[in-house]
């Protein structure tokens, strides 16, 4: 896969599983380790402008000078951020506003994909994509908490788009493709990541 085509893929993805969703599910932090989808969406963006875009020194336009303060999660280095049990009270941006935000990044980054990438930038977006990949984990069990703890039991998904596929060939247009288990037969077995290619180190 083209680096450009895995980097829309996965941001697509980030969308897709926000598709779901009322607005007004996107903001709520019923606990301190729940983070808001709105949140989500905005911070990997972030991850990007700041790690990518910004680093560059190209002519690129910072979108809002007051995002980084409201979505940095741990980043000391960077700077001051809204604590993370503050996430909830953010209700501006608004998420149309967070949209905007991905979008202009995204167009940025496509200009960026098309270009000659030295290694440190291609290798700063591979991290970048799978530090997304790791908040749409996150996004699914803090989905699953919010409306798990609301009263009235809302459904995240019905029909085709409760089979939401995670795979990158087929995300997101084939939202019906259920993802593939594996099986074990139990016993020992050796896991971890050996040979070329990303992995993290924790």
């Amino acid at each position: 896969m083209k680096p450009l085509d895995r980097y829309q893929a996965v941001r697509q993805r980030s969308v897709a599983l926000c598709a779901p969703l009322a607005i007004e599910d996107h903001v709520p932090q019923p606990v301190e380790w729940v983070s808001p989808p709105k949140w989500h969406l905005a911070h990997t963006t972030w991850f990007f402008e700041t790690m990518v875009l910004l680093q560059r020194g190209r002519g690129y336009t910072c979108f809002h000078p007051q995002y980084s303060y409201l979505f940095n999660s741990y980043y000391e280095s960077i700077g001051a951020r809204v604590q993370r049990t503050g996430r909830g009270h953010l209700s501006r941006p608004t998420v149309a506003e967070v949209h905007a935000y991905r979008a202009h990044v995204d167009a940025a980054m496509h200009d960026v994909l098309n270009g000659p990438l030295d290694e440190a930038t291609a290798a700063m977006i591979e991290l970048g994509l799978q530090h997304e990949e790791q908040h749409q984990e996150l996004l699914l069990t803090d989905i699953k908490y919010i409306l798990g703890s609301n009263p009235l039991r809302p459904v995240y998904a019905t029909g085709q788009a409760a089979g939401l596929d995670m795979s990158l060939e087929h995300a997101p247009s084939s939202p019906s493709v259920q993802p593939d288990h594996v099986s074990h037969p139990g016993g020992l077995c050796e896991v971890g990541h050996t040979g070329e290619g990303f992995c993290f180190d924790n």
